[in-house]
C-alpha cells in the first residue's frame, strides 16, 4: 500500500492547488470569488495559487464575466493545450490508440493489427513505436506527452500497472506499464477497459448530471463498473463489475473463466455460435452457416431480414434481461447505462432484455430503473483511457508514490 505524506504546509499547498484546477477544470471558465465560494479557500491563497499555474501555463485569463455594477471579474479557464495524453484501447486481435489534450479530445487516431495475441512483447512494442508516430505526425516530443492510459480487458492491478489475468487475451501476470514507462519516459496508467469507458461517462456522458449509475457493456464479453458518488468502486482486488461471470445457468456451457453457465456465454457475442447450432435446424432457408457464425454476420443476416438472425438477437436479449434484472436486484440502482460494440443491434435484442428486466423485485414495488443507451460512442473506449492518466496527473498528491503535475 502506498505511503501517505507527512500532514505539512508543502502537503496543505499541494492539496489546495489540486482543489485549485480541479475546480477550474470542471467549472471553468469561473473567477477567483466562485473558485473561493467552491472551494472555501480565501481570495489571497487563490490568488497565489492562480499565480503558480499560470506561470506553469495550466490556466489562463479568457475574459471578464458580465456585471450588475462595479468591476466585472476576470474569468479563469483550464489551458487543455498544455500537454498531451495517449489513449490505447487493448483488444483481441488489434490496437486503438488516440492522441488527445489534457481534456481528452482527441486528436487523432491509429488502429494496428496483430494476429498473436500472447506475444506480450510485440504488443509492447507496437504501443510504444504508435505513440512515437502519432506524437511525430503533430510535431510532438516525449517532452509534450504527459502521460499514457491503457484500458484492457481482464483483472487489472492498477497499482502495480500489471494484468494479473485476461481470458481474452490469454494473459496473466503481464507487467504492462512498466516497459511502456521506461521507454517513453512518462507516466503509464491502466485500468479495466470498461472501467476506462465508464471515466469518460462519467466526465463526458451520462455522470455530467447524475452520481451514481451502472454501466453494463455488451460485446464480445458482459463487463460493468459501479459508479457511486461519481467514482468507481474497485473492490477488494480490482475486480468489480465482472458480471458476465455470474451464472445463471448451473453446469450450463463452459466459459473461458474457468466455471460453467455465465451470463458471458449465453449474452455475449460469444454465445451465438452454440445457440445458432440449437437452432438452426428450425430455420432451413437461413443465410448464415454454422461455420461463419460471427456478430458481424448475425447483424447483417438480421438487418435483411433473416429470421435465425433476428431469433439470435431475441435470445441474446432475454438473457441480458435476465443480468439486468439481477444487477437491478443486487444493486438497486438508479440507471443502468448500456455501453458496448454489442449496441450497434440494440433495435434487435434490447426491447427483448428491457421487458424481461421489468420483473425486478424493485418495479414489483413500484420503483423503477431507468435502462439507457450511452450516447458517447465507441471512442469513448480511448477518451476514457486518455482521462485514466489525465485525472491521475491532477489528483491531490497525497501519497509520496503519486505522479501528479500539481507537487510542488
Amino acid at each position: 500500500m502506498s505511503q501517505l505524506r507527512k500532514g505539512n504546509r508543502a502537503l496543505i499547498k499541494d492539496m489546495n492547488r489540486s482543489l485549485v484546477i480541479n475546480t477550474i477544470r470542471k467549472f471553468g471558465p469561473i473567477s477567483r470569488t466562485d473558485i473561493s465560494n467552491k472551494t472555501g479557500l480565501g481570495l489571497s491563497t487563490i490568488t497565489k495559487i492562480i499565480d503558480e499555474l499560470t506561470q506553469n501555463n495550466l490556466v489562463f485569463e479568457t475574459g471578464s464575466a458580465s456585471s450588475t455594477g462595479g468591476r466585472r471579474a476576470i474569468l479563469l479557464e483550464f489551458n487543455h493545450q498544455s500537454g498531451h495524453a495517449i489513449g490505447v484501447k487493448i483488444m483481441k486481435d488489434h490496437l486503438v490508440l488516440a492522441l488527445t489534450d489534457l481534456d481528452s479530445t482527441i486528436l487523432d487516431t491509429l488502429e494496428i493489427s496483430f494476429q498473436n495475441k500472447e506475444d506480450v512483447p510485440h504488443i509492447i512494442h507496437l504501443i510504444i513505436s504508435n505513440t512515437q508516430i502519432l506524437l511525430t505526425q503533430h510535431q510532438l516530443t516525449e517532452e509534450n506527452l504527459e502521460g499514457v492510459g491503457i484500458a484492457v480487458s481482464g483483472l487489472i492491478d492498477n497499482q502495480k500497472g500489471t494484468v494479473v489475468r485476461s481470458s481474452l487475451l490469454n494473459w496473466e501476470d503481464v507487467n504492462l506499464s512498466e516497459p511502456i514507462q521506461q521507454a517513453l519516459e512518462t507516466p503509464v496508467f491502466i485500468d479495466n477497459d470498461v472501467n476506462a469507458y465508464t471515466y469518460a461517462e462519467i466526465e463526458k456522458g451520462y455522470g455530467v448530471s447524475h452520481e451514481n449509475f451502472i454501466c453494463l457493456s455488451i460485446g464480445d464479453g458482459i463487463g460493468a463498473s459501479l459508479v457511486i458518488n461519481r467514482k468507481l468502486y474497485s473492490g477488494e482486488f480490482g475486480g468489480a463489475g465482472e458480471f458476465g461471470h455470474t451464472v445463471i445457468h448451473m453446469d450450463g456451457r463452459p466459459c473461458h473463466c474457468g466455471q460453467h453457465g455465465c451470463l458471458e456465454m449465453y449474452a455475449s457475442n460469444k454465445g451465438f455460435e452454440e445457440e445458432a447450432s440449437n437452432l438452426i435446424d428450425h430455420y432451413p432457408n437461413t443465410s448464415l452457416n454454422l461455420d461463419t457464425i460471427q456478430f458481424d454476420r448475425v447483424l447483417e443476416g438480421a438487418q435483411k431480414g433473416d429470421q435465425l438472425a433476428k431469433k439470435l438477437f431475441e435470445k441474446q436479449g432475454e438473457y441480458l434481461g435476465v443480468g439486468l434484472l439481477n444487477a437491478i436486484n443486487s444493486f438497486n440502482p438508479g440507471t443502468i447505462v448500456l455501453i458496448g460494440e454489442g449496441m450497434v443491434a440494440k433495435d434487435f435484442f434490447l426491447p427483448n432484455a428491457m421487458e424481461r428486466a421489468k420483473r425486478n423485485f424493485f418495479n414489483f414495488a413500484n420503483c423503477d430503473t431507468d435502462i439507457v443507451v450511452s450516447s458517447l460512442g465507441n471512442d469513448a473506449w480511448v477518451k476514457g483511457a486518455a482521462l485514466l492518466a489525465i485525472d491521475q496527473l491532477f489528483q491531490p498528491p497525497i501519497y509520496e508514490t503519486t505522479v501528479s503535475l500539481l507537487n510542488g
